[in-house]
């Protein structure tokens, strides 16, 4: 601005000081103002504001406010203000919208921590079983929990810059955390790793239902083969379902446990199996054999309902309706034609036609010599008398067969046999056979040969008492 021009002072002495002189009004030329001029008389219209994203609003939300600003085209000295609310509306509007955004995504944050830390007690609770950890998880997963929805409340704190630093400082941190949980039960989990019996313990009970159990047998451990002969293993689960009906599935898993000792590694679990009768339960017990599980035992707990008493089991075996109906039995068809070659001297065929288990236990040419003496003591085989016990086991593969028959020197002559057949299409072969001889009968006895009796010794005659000696004589 161009300064005023004052007039000068008036003489000194008291003279009349004239009137200062009107200033003239200054040139644009000489002064050094500049010429300010709207570019219309109206405000210009703001853009609409571009949509934000949750990320963009929170770095916008940090922007300062800044001062108006005036434009100087190039072309033209005029200046163009801008207005200064318009700046300060859309500020407000996008740090609004940063700080909406923000809470929203602070308070998803929380639950989906929250969310996590119920898995993470879940977690706990199926690792109960590993000592220390999985204690430990439990409690962790309820620290999670309620880190989660504390959460709820950290949208008033995210808005401050610290305090999403802090935010994302804890997120960074819980990540971590749980990478290092997860890696430590991973190691524990495997450490204590417990084989899952279930898949071995249902293919066995399986294959016993549908009768397969000279497979379960065979494919045994050698332990269980030392310990249970292969005809009681098949007797008692062939008695098992017809007790209990056929299985169907595993309802639960109760244990498990492995144990190591000197017959190697060993496991056993305890199920509860449905049959077609009743629920019961199972224990399996099986042993680790040339990389792989094989049975070494099984017990099955009956109900009382279905416990069965001694004459319904004895029932059960009967080898026939009717023991001495040689044409309805074939125990006794074979028992019978067994008899009859042995009567005609074919001692060797009986052999040849005999179990190998029969063939190990006697020589051939010694069952023929003493077959030819029994013939000549009992004479001609005739019939089958009587039937004390004819007994098929459950399995129907082997059977027992006592009977009393007459031979034209002797009656009621005991005969016993034991046969075995693969199965019930095949025929019985003889596995075991005895013949009790009677003694013999008094008017084939041969009188014995007198021989003269000694005298009698003298009785012994008892020595004398001694004379009784006074204590008190000198």
């Amino acid at each position: 601005m161009a300064s005023n021009k004052r007039g000068k002072r008036g003489r000194a002495g008291g003279a009349a000081v004239p009137p200062p002189a009107t200033p003239e009004p200054p040139q644009p030329e000489t002064s050094g103002s500049i010429d300010v001029q709207m570019s219309g008389d109206a405000l210009p219209v703001a853009a609409a504001p571009p949509v934000v994203e949750a990320a963009e609003a929170a770095e916008a939300a940090e922007v300062v406010e800044a001062a108006p600003v005036a434009i100087i085209p190039e072309d033209s000295r005029k200046v163009t203000a801008v207005a200064v609310g318009e700046g300060d509306s859309r500020g407000k509007r996008i740090s609004d919208a940063a700080k909406d955004a923000l809470d929203a995504g602070v308070t998803r944050l929380g639950t989906s921590i929250g969310t996590i830390g119920e898995g993470v007690s879940k977690l706990g609770d199926l690792s109960r079983n590993v000592p220390v950890v999985g204690t430990s998880v439990s409690k962790i997963g309820e620290g999670i929990s309620r880190a989660g929805e504390s959460l709820h409340a950290l949208p008033q704190a995210a808005r401050s810059r610290r305090g999403r630093l802090l935010i994302r400082s804890m997120v960074v941190g819980f990540f971590l955390v749980a990478a290092w949980i997860v890696v430590i039960v991973g190691l524990q989990l495997h450490g204590n790793d417990t084989p899952d019996f279930r898949p071995n313990a249902e293919t066995i009970l399986v294959q016993l239902s549908k009768g397969q159990i000279d497979e379960v047998y065979e494919q045994a451990s050698p332990r269980f083969q030392e310990m249970v002969r292969k005809e009681r293993f098949i007797d008692d689960m062939t008695d098992l379902e017809e007790t209990v009906g056929r299985f169907r599935e595993i309802t639960a898993v109760n244990d498990t446990l492995v144990t190591n000792g000197p017959s190697g590694r060993v496991g056993r679990v305890s199920l509860t199996a449905a049959y077609d009768k009743a629920s019961c339960k199972v224990s399996v017990s099986l042993h680790f054999d040339q990389d792989r599980w094989k049975l070494l035992g099984i017990g099955v707990e009956l109900p009382s309902e279905l416990r069965i008493s001694q004459a319904e089991r004895e029932d059960r075996v009967k080898a026939c309706k009717d023991a001495m109906d040689i044409k309805h039995c074939d125990v006794h068809q074979a028992a019978d034609a067994i008899l009859l070659q042995l009567e005609q001297g074919h001692g060797d065929q009986v052999w040849d036609e005999a179990t190998s288990v029969f063939q190990k236990q006697e020589r051939k040419a010694k069952f023929v010599q003493l077959q030819v003496e029994h013939q000549d003591a009992l004479g001609a085989y005739r019939r089958i008398i009587k039937v004390s016990e004819a007994k098929v086991m459950i399995g129907g593969t082997t059977a027992t067969f006592d009977a009393l028959a007459e031979f034209d020197k002797a009656s009621g002559v005991r005969v016993v046999f034991g046969f075995y057949r693969r199965s019930k299409a095949d025929r019985w072969k003889l596995r075991s056979f005895k013949i009790v001889l009677p003694m013999p009968r008094a008017e084939s006895a041969k009188p014995a040969a007198s021989v003269p009796a000694r005298p009698m010794p003298p009785p012994a005659v008892p020595p004398r008492p001694a004379a009784p000696v006074d204590a008190g004589a000198k």
